[in-house]
């Protein structure tokens, strides 16, 4: 692949050892970026009776299946376990299978047995229950360690194994479920064995910086409308100030560099969120920070983001209609992201980038004529203009299962460009404008909203090659109307046999 890389495991097998396939079905650098990739990766191999290599798509988007630690082909392995993070994803893992020529349907396949997880795969596994063996409904803490205690007391005895796998403990088997409920499974705090310091990443690669990646928090108790990771995830948890430092500290020496990546949903909802930066700063770290919410900062808070070292300001108001907002619980945002990214102009950060998103139930000509305005007036009211300064991300809202809006109509290809285009029209003066390709958000809704049939669809479009230009073929081949995916749906879902988290949550740590 021409990767240079640090903090790749190579173990030695030895007899009996369990051999386990990591497959991240995108590339390596987006791989790279998953701290939750990175935690099965270096926790599966702390175990002594475990050998786990990783397996990712080529440069040019190809399966590579051959590992990259020691080149052995994907068959040879005992176990795939797949983390997948990305509905359009999910056709690349039967094309990992197609062309290591294993039979991607699971009633056709003795082995290697493959256990699947992650938030698309928590939503809804339907679309991959004719292939995957096991669907994981929950967090890496609680499903591994249960999951690798069953292999180990029964083997890799197919039927055996997933005999042994309840329901209750977060592992939805196809074809041993007869319809019943299957829970989401979470630890009640964030265990230090679990997160890794040293990182696998490439040393050399143009756009990517060596870090250490720190999960600060996990969850989120906000509940916007239309956020899934926030409806999957609703029980938030801290991790704790020592622990952060300790991870970062470590992090420094293994991965050769003094610059720390805080990854959380909301960073200052941790309730030692400040502090955690003071420290950094005290031991000479740089760092950075995902997207804020407006109403979280403050000055006081900004210039310690700003001393750490980052240059852009994060934000995604999604929509500039304060009725649009309160509908979808963006409404604290709205004003306080007025004055947040004056703010940020006068404590020297470079850039503002902000998420937008067009087709929300219910807008109208007059709500996007309210984001225009509401943009230019950030951009008058603090200082940020032009295409340097000032980058805004337009995507097309993606219904998504288990969410209050779960059942919205996509917008459908034509409005969302139409909608696309009058931003750009309208902003393109101020502010350079990347757009989520319509399409792609079509199909993504159909995946997200998903049945056995779509399951179908996946299994031909991997045939196809997947890609954007294979869908419709596959969609033809198979027969299959997807617009009753992108309309506006009824109950019962395919989904509704998963039980997440009953309420959102907020769990401080100690």
């Amino acid at each position: 692949m021409g990767f240079v890389e640090i903090n790749a495991i190579v173990k030695r097998p030895r007899s009996g050892t369990l051999r386990v396939a990591l497959l991240y079905p995108s590339l390596y650098l987006v791989a790279a970026d998953s701290l939750s990739y990175q935690m099965l990766y270096y926790y599966l191999n702390q175990q002594d009776d475990v050998h786990a290599e990783r397996f990712v798509l080529d440069t040019d988007g190809s399966p590579r299946v051959e590992s990259l630690e020691t080149g052995s082909h994907l068959r040879q392995f005992d176990l795939i376990v797949v983390s997948v993070h990305y509905e359009l994803d999910l056709v690349n893992i039967l094309r990992f299978l197609i062309a290591a020529g294993i039979p991607p349907r699971s009633r056709d396949r003795v082995a290697p047995i493959i256990i699947a997880g992650g938030p698309p795969v928590i939503a809804n596994p339907v679309p991959l229950s004719e292939y995957i063996d096991v669907l994981a409904v929950g967090e890496i803490e609680e499903i591994m360690p249960f999951f690798l205690e069953k292999v180990r007391e029964n083997g890799l005895d197919k039927d055996q194994l997933l005999d042994a796998l309840p329901a209750s403990k977060g592992f939805y088997v196809p074809h041993h479920n007869n319809g019943e409920p299957v829970d989401f499974i979470f630890p009640k705090s964030l265990p230090r064995e679990f997160h890794p310091a040293a990182q696998f990443q490439p040393l050399e690669y143009k756009g990517w910086r060596r870090r250490t990646a720190v999960e600060t928090s996990r969850g989120c108790y906000r509940s916007c409308r239309f956020c899934l990771e926030g409806r999957i995830f609703n029980v938030m948890r801290e991790r704790p100030l020592k622990d952060v430092i300790e991870i970062a500290l470590e992090g420094s020496s293994s991965n050769k560099t003094r610059l720390v990546k805080l990854v959380s949903l909301s960073y200052f909802d941790h309730s030692k969120a400040k502090e955690i930066l003071e420290r950094l700063i005290e031991e000479d770290f740089m760092f950075s920070t995902p997207s804020f919410r407006a109403e979280t900062l403050d000055e006081d808070k900004l210039e310690l983001v700003k001393q750490g070292g980052q240059k852009t300001l994060v934000m995604a108001p999604e929509t500039g209609s304060k009725r649009l907002a309160l509908a979808i619980g963006k409404y604290l945002s709205l004003d306080r992201a007025l004055e947040v990214a004056a703010i940020a102009k006068r404590h020297g950060f470079k850039s503002l980038k902000l998420y937008l998103m067009v087709g929300i139930p219910g807008e109208t000509i007059e709500d996007l004529v309210e984001t225009v305005k509401y943009i230019e007036r950030i951009s008058q009211e603090s200082g940020f203009r032009g295409e340097r300064e000032l980058k805004l991300t337009v995507s097309p809202f993606v219904p998504k299962p288990h969410t209050p809006l779960q059942d919205a109509a996509f917008i459908g290809l034509r409005e969302a460009r139409r909608r696309i285009d009058f931003l750009q029209r309208s902003l393109g003066a101020i502010a350079s404008i990347r757009e989520y390709d319509p399409r792609l958000a079509a199909i993504q809704t159909v995946i997200a909203r998903g049945d056995a049939e779509v399951g179908r669809l996946l299994l031909e479009w991997a045939f196809l090659g997947g890609g954007l230009g294979a869908w419709r073929r596959a969609a033809h081949n198979v027969g299959l109307n997807v617009k009753r995916y992108l309309g506006v749906l009824s109950q019962p879902h395919p989904w509704d046999f998963i039980r997440l988290s009953p309420r959102a949550l907020r769990l401080k740590a100690g």
